[in-house]
């Protein structure tokens, strides 16, 4: 059984008690999760963090935005039920208080192991917009763009809901690290930055006065022939 565990620390060792004989297990960054995924393609992936509140359902959110569908066990830092929920809701398929003892753990895994496994693809597209998602490249009607990797992952939270109004917390939530100190008006900010970056679809990123930003759906007949992701206009 393939195993992916998260650590703060490369060179943090595996937690005691894991290791078994059918258990092969790789500890990542969590900026490396999704890459690690797609390389490794783990029959599991467990989320472990050494710190209280967001920070679980941050890492499981971002898998799933990615479009990772492997099964997640997420070790709870925190055994409140907000903090449960709140990783289940964020896409975890199981989720387990710390600690637990590692025969538990290694029930767990193998269960979800057993589970079909749900690769789903990551190229987003609404009309002339495209993301490639784990190749970190997104264009706009053909026209690669240059985005910084906070505008590059607004722009997936975006583009996984077109037509959506999405409020400031809820961007918040979705496309920073909740360890990151953000200035009040940070999502204002970086959305008129993307929206700057877009050439034919920044008018699609709208503000929704009291509410919110919305990026319209995008018609295809918008796109002009021969667009895709990681090509430039001639």
């Amino acid at each position: 059984m393939d195993l992916t565990a998260r650590s703060r620390r490369t060179d943090e060792p595996v937690p005691p008690g894991w290791a078994a004989d059918d258990l092969l297990i790789e500890a990542v960054r969590p900026s490396e999760l999704a890459w690690a995924c797609a390389d490794l393609q783990p029959e599991a992936v467990v989320v472990t963090t050494d710190s209280a509140g967001r920070a679980d359902a941050f890492l499981v959110r971002s898998l799933r935005e990615d479009e990772v569908g492997v099964p997640v066990l997420v070790i709870a830092a925190e055994a409140d039920g907000e903090s449960l929920a709140a990783s289940l809701e964020a896409g975890a398929d199981d989720v387990v208080p710390s600690p637990s003892t590692p025969i538990e753990i290694r029930a767990r895994l193998r269960a979800l192991a057993r589970r079909p496994r749900t690769w789903m693809p990551d190229l987003l597209t609404n009309g002339p917009l495209e993301v490639d998602v784990l190749g970190h490249r997104a264009a706009d009607d053909g026209q690669e763009l240059e985005l910084t990797a906070q505008q590059f992952r607004l722009l997936t939270v975006l583009m996984r809901n077109p037509g959506r109004v999405m409020s400031r917390d809820q961007l918040l939530a979705a496309a920073w690290d909740p360890a990151q100190e953000v200035s009040s008006n940070v999502v204002e900010q970086s959305i008129s930055g993307l929206r700057a970056r877009l050439p034919r679809s920044g008018s699609a990123l709208r503000t929704v006065r009291g509410i919110g930003y919305r990026l319209d759906r995008l018609d295809h007949s918008d796109r002009r022939d021969g667009a895709a992701a990681g090509t430039r206009a001639a």
